[in-house]
Order: C-alpha cells, then sequence, then structure tokens
C-alpha cells in the first residue's frame, strides 16, 4: 500500500505539479512522457490520475495549455494497453460480449458522423465532436479488464473526497471573495450577469459542472462514512462542506437529479441510516456553511467595495433586466429557494420559448421533422463542434451563432435522428437489463441511480460530453461489468 500511494504521489507530482511550475510547452510535453511511462508500470495509478485531472482540468489550462493533451494521452495509452494485454494473454473473443451493449453508443457515433458528412460538415469538426462522445467512453474497457481489490476501491473513493474537499475550500474562497482570490486573472474579469455572479463556479469554471462534481463527492462521502471503519469525523465534516458549497452553485438540474437519484438509492438499499446522515448533514451543511458564507461574502463586499468582482458589472440593459430579481434576492434563503420557484415562473418560460432552451427544442423538433431518419450530423445543433466551429445550417434555420442546445434529448433527435436515438436507447436499456439481472450486486444500485441521475440531467445539460460525469459513469459501468464475472481478490466468492 505504501509503494503504491508513493508511486501515486510522484504520478501526480510529474503530470500536474511540474508543468504548473514550468509552463513551458516543452515541459508539458515532456511530462506527459513521462506520465505515460509511470501509467505503463502502474496502470491503476494511471486510471486514478484522471480522477484528480479532470474536475480541475479548466484551471489547469488557464494555467498552461499544455494539460489539454494529459487526459486524453493518458486514456488512450490505458486503451491501447488493454488491447495489447488481451491479445497478449491469448483471451477468447467471446469474453467481449460483456461489452455488447456498449455497441449502441458505437452506432450512435456512427450516424452522427455519416449524418455529419452528408450536411457538409467538416471533417476537424466531426473528429472533434467524436472525440467529445468517445474518450471517457474508452474507459470501459480499460475498467472491464482490470482486477480490482477493497484496496483499490477505497483508494478510488478516497481520492474522490479528497479533490471534492479541495474544490469545496476553493469554490467557498472563491464565493466570499467574490472571484477575486485563488482564481486565474482571465476568471477574475468574466463579464457575468447579476444572476450568474452569485454562484461558485470553482476550479471547474462552470456552476454547473461543479455542482454536478460535489453531489457525486457527496455521495462518496457519505457512502465512505457508513462503509470505512476510520476517519469518521474527516469524512462527515468533509460531507457538511462539500452540501454547503453544493448549495451555493445553485445548479438546479444537479441538486434535483441527484437529490431524486440519492433518494432512490436510499429506497433500493432501505439505507436508513444514510437518510439520516443525509439529512444531518442537510441541516448542518446549511448552518454553518451556506448561511454563513453569504454573510460573509455580504461583510467583505461592504467593507472592501473596490475588490469587488468586475464581472458585476454588466451592460446597462442587463441590469434593468435583473433589478427586480436583485430586489426579491437580497437574502440566501430566498436566492436559494427562487432559483427553484423561478423554473415554473410565467416571466422564465416565456424568456425561455423565445431565445432560452424552450425555443432550442422547438427550434429543434422542426429540423428533426425534416431529417427524421438519422438527423444532420454532428457539429450542426448545438454541441461541443458548432461551440468551436459553428454550425453549417445555422443560416439555413436561423440559428444563433455557436450555439449550445444544454437538452441532451433534442441534440439526439436532431444530429443523429429516429435511428441514432434509438442506439441510444439499445444502450441505456440493455444497461438496464445488465442491472437487473446483476440486482445483487452492491454496485446494482450505485450504478442504478447515476443513471437515473444523468437521464435527468440530460433535460437540461449535454451529459454525455460533461467529461467529469461520464468519466465515473463509465468508470463505474466497466467496473460492473467487470464485477460481473469476475469477484473481487480479496472477497469470498458468491
Amino acid at each position: 500500500m505504501l509503494i503504491e500511494n508513493k508511486h501515486l504521489g510522484l504520478l501526480f507530482g510529474i503530470s500536474i505539479l511540474l508543468p504548473l511550475i514550468f509552463t513551458h510547452m516543452a515541459v508539458s510535453l515532456i511530462s506527459i512522457a513521462l506520465t505515460l511511462f509511470l501509467v505503463w508500470k502502474d496502470k491503476k495509478s494511471g486510471l486514478l490520475l484522471l480522477f484528480v485531472y479532470f474536475p480541475i482540468r479548466p484551471f489547469l489550462i488557464e494555467i498552461n495549455d499544455g494539460f489539454k493533451l494529459l487526459g486524453d494521452a493518458v486514456i488512450v495509452f490505458l486503451f491501447v494497453l488493454t488491447i495489447i494485454e488481451y491479445i497478449k494473454n491469448k483471451k477468447a473473443f467471446t469474453g467481449l460480449t460483456k461489452y455488447l451493449v456498449t455497441i449502441g453508443i458505437i452506432l450512435f457515433c456512427l450516424t452522427g458522423t455519416v449524418a455529419a458528412f452528408t450536411t457538409g460538415v467538416e471533417l476537424k469538426a466531426i473528429i472533434f465532436q467524436n472525440r467529445a462522445f468517445l474518450i471517457t467512453f474508452l474507459l470501459v474497457f480499460v475498467v472491464g479488464e482490470l482486477t480490482f481489490t477493497r484496496m483499490d476501491l477505497k483508494r478510488f473513493v478516497g481520492i474522490t473526497v479528497v479533490m471534492g474537499s479541495i474544490l469545496s475550500v476553493h469554490g467557498l474562497i472563491e464565493f466570499i471573495s467574490s472571484r477575486t482570490l485563488f482564481v486565474p486573472l482571465a476568471w477574475e474579469n468574466w463579464n457575468l450577469s447579476s444572476v450568474n455572479e452569485m454562484r461558485v463556479y470553482g476550479l471547474t469554471a462552470n456552476p454547473n459542472v461543479l455542482g454536478t462534481y460535489l453531489s457525486i463527492c457527496l455521495f462518496a462521502t457519505l457512502y465512505a462514512y457508513h462503509t470505512f471503519h476510520k476517519y469518521k469525523w474527516p469524512l462527515i465534516s468533509a460531507a457538511i462542506l462539500m452540501l454547503g458549497v453544493l448549495c451555493l452553485t445553485y445548479s438546479r438540474g444537479s441538486i434535483l437529479a441527484f437529490g431524486i437519484a440519492f433518494i432512490l438509492y436510499i429506497l433500493l438499499r432501505k439505507d436508513w441510516k444514510m437518510l439520516k446522515s443525509f439529512v444531518a448533514v442537510v441541516v448542518i451543511g446549511l448552518c454553518i456553511i451556506y448561511y454563513p458564507a453569504n454573510a460573509a461574502k455580504t461583510f467583505v463586499s461592504q467593507e472592501s467595495p473596490d475588490r469587488t468582482n468586475p464581472s458585476s458589472q454588466v451592460d446597462e440593459q442587463d441590469n434593468e433586466e435583473e433589478k427586480d430579481h436583485n430586489k426579491t434576492n437580497h437574502r440566501p434563503s430566498s436566492t436559494f429557494s427562487n432559483r427553484f420557484k423561478e423554473i415554473f415562473s410565467d416571466d422564465i418560460i416565456q424568456k425561455s420559448t423565445e431565445w432560452g432552451r424552450l425555443y432550442v427544442v422547438f427550434k429543434g423538433i422542426d429540423i428533426y421533422m425534416e431529417h427524421p431518419v438519422i438527423g444532420t450530423g454532428f457539429g450542426t445543433f448545438g454541441d461541443s463542434a458548432t461551440l468551436s466551429y459553428g454550425s453549417p445550417i445555422s443560416d439555413q434555420y436561423g440559428l444563433p451563432d455557436r450555439m449550445y442546445s444544454d437538452n441532451q434529448y433534442i441534440q439526439f433527435l436532431v444530429q443523429t435522428g429516429t435511428i441514432g436515438t434509438l442506439f441510444i436507447l439499445f444502450f441505456i436499456v440493455g444497461i438496464m437489463i445488465q442491472l437487473w439481472k446483476g440486482r445483487g450486486e452492491t454496485i446494482t444500485p450505485v450504478l442504478f441511480s447515476l443513471i437515473i441521475a444523468a437521464l435527468l440531467m440530460a433535460l437540461f445539460y449535454n451529459v454525455l460530453e460533461e467529461k467529469i460525469l461520464t468519466l465515473y459513469f463509465y468508470t463505474l459501468l466497466g467496473y460492473f461489468l467487470y464485477k460481473e464475472r469476475d469477484p473481487l481478490e480479496d472477497e469470498p466468492s458468491r
């Protein structure tokens, strides 16, 4: 165990700390080369590195652009090593049948690619979008061919808890200081509306992504609290901290989706002790983190008005639109509750219909009706490639420039049509069938609840392009497919 942790520490130092200190591109490339060498020596440590890298990737890239290559390089290298070892060990190809369900994702990407070529999307945009969908997907096969022990699982949960705590502490400092401490200068100068300026963006550079990540970390922390026999007080303290900062993200989609998923998990496991712990964490987190943080932010802003984040200075038109919003949201309690009440308010629905999420859905349905079979292809309607390269159909359908759909379902329909959507449905239903067959497994309710959370979040976000969520989802899926066949090394056979 000590040797493994030393190896992991060395890997973190070379892959992350070294390029942070020396930001030259040549150092980054050398760092990646050394990282891959260490990953070759210990694949599990390479896998754990990803759970440190992806949550802070936007921050790392802001400091050193060379970090863009690290995650992709490690995942592809792990995948190649997995293929080489599979062939080297002369494993039967029939062993690959456990991955049959993943064909749905592969055929979905093939459909979107073919449709994109017919629509006239640039090749680089098609490659870019396929990478967005598939890079973390490769982890299903990597994890599915690894052998895990309980100690490996403890390291995995431990890194999740530690990283969640670090991002929570940073988010708290960012919130109280109005984004003027421990953030890159470019982030201090973001021109945010007052509605978004009050939210914690964190090292993920996105409040919704941070909300998703802290929701996962909170569950992992509570799971560790009730499973492990050590570190009870540090774990419950970390959970309280995460809950408070999670509320400061005001991420409605994440909180609703994971809240429902957590309740579902409790019902499936009948784990009433965890429910009691969760209720206690919510109450204490609100009392000692959320409300004091808002009070501290107000105090700091009044005492040091010159340190107020320039992002709060928005256009006059935006100020007019937000005056009423600010009047009703001057208290922390009203701010949090109004974020959820606004979902169904007439004003929000009208704005959403005119140029928001509902507009995207209605416009998407119109486009789908004209391309119902295989859709318009990747890089045409509200995906990552559209943001980076634009859409060839934007002028034809009057779409906003570089629009992002923030709704995974309408993106499926528009870009891959009925066929591509059916392939995704095959993937989801296939997993559900596998989960039903393995319903006695400890991992089953965890993976099932995460799927439910992802399905709910897909109403508000493009979840398949979200690296943190898919990192955990595909890792758990790969572990489920592995564990379904082979019990853990240090567990008795079932």
